[in-house]
């Protein structure tokens, strides 16, 4: 099969996908965040726009390259210049948008989602509302058995200062608990009167730097984005290491892996984090469950063949 992954490629989880796509089939990975060199002296506002227009112009040359695409995946196409989707979109056989993040947040009206032959979102809510494919998201590893430790209580990392009034009573929990050697990064402006573990830093963080934090960690922290009933990465990466959480999403019940054992969810008015919770041993999760969360599965959904698509969904 020829697929073109088209995306903001923010956390690396599509590279990935990609890599993974690549054993079996062939691949076209279009991120448009990929790394440019620009020359040293522009700054500023006009790097950016410079950035932004010659990333355009790589990725409509790729998009043009690789035409026509058999099957296309866009992922929140309300994140990317219009010019590339359309240009897309007009030479695909095959459309499908994912959603990874909630309706509300992405620039994009839901009819505009209407040229795709299928649209999943990781939004129980959204699907509902919208008539879409709800789909999680996924494992983005293929290997098994990574090493762990112990060496922090907790980690999270997260961008933007909306979520840091959680965050902060999490990190005043943790320390009253006697577990406070936690490593919390945040990307954004520094911020006075928070806790000293809670880090604050600029440029992006590579998957594989966070992915050795999470692996040292014996307990990962996921604060939903006000208005979200998706689950995050964090889940997925939990499942891959064997790492409990501690979450304020409370859709996670509705999952199949969900064991009280290894996540707590958060009270909404008080962060309580009981001892036990942090002191007992993470519970194995069956690997039949476990595979269901995999790129393989995920895969074979969003690229299945046509003619099963269920009623009153895109």
């Amino acid at each position: 099969m020829r697929i073109t992954l088209l995306c903001r490629d923010t956390g690396g989880y599509l590279g990935k996908l990609s890599a993974h796509l690549e054993a079996t089939d062939e691949v076209t990975f279009i991120d448009v965040l990929a790394d440019l060199q620009l020359p040293a002296f522009l700054r500023g506002k006009l790097r950016a726009v410079v950035k932004r227009h010659l990333s355009a112009r790589r990725a409509l040359k790729l998009l043009k390259a690789a035409a026509p695409h058999e099957r296309l995946l866009i992922v929140n196409p309300g994140q990317l210049d219009k010019r590339l989707v359309d240009a897309a979109l007009a030479q695909a056989q095959v459309k499908v948008a994912y959603l990874c993040d909630g309706i509300d947040r992405l620039n994009m009206p839901v009819h505009a989602l209407q040229p795709f032959d299928r649209v999943y979102t990781f939004d129980a809510y959204d699907a509902q509302q919208y008539g879409l494919r709800k789909l999680h998201n996924f494992i983005y590893e293929d290997r098994r058995g990574w090493p762990t430790s112990d060496t922090y209580s907790a980690f999270i990392v997260m961008a933007g200062k909306d979520r840091l009034p959680q965050l902060e009573g999490i990190a005043q929990a943790l320390d009253a608990a006697g577990h406070g050697h936690f490593k919390f990064l945040v990307q954004g402006k520094p911020r006075e009167g928070l806790h000293p573990n809670i880090e604050f830093f600029k440029a992006r963080l590579s998957l594989d730097d966070v992915s050795q934090w999470l692996r040292e960690s014996t307990v990962l922290v996921d604060i939903v984005r006000p208005g979200h009933t998706g689950l995050s990465f964090r889940f997925f990466e939990a499942l891959l290491y064997g790492k409990k959480i501690i979450t304020n999403n409370l859709s996670v019940r509705n999952y199949d892996f969900y064991n009280p054992a290894n996540i707590l969810v958060l009270n909404a008015e008080a962060v309580n984090i009981p001892l036990e919770f942090l002191e007992t041993a993470y519970v194995p999760v069956a690997a039949h469950i476990v595979e269901r969360y995999s790129m393989h599965a995920w895969a074979s959904e969003v690229f299945a063949p046509w003619g099963t698509a269920d009623a009153g969904t895109r």
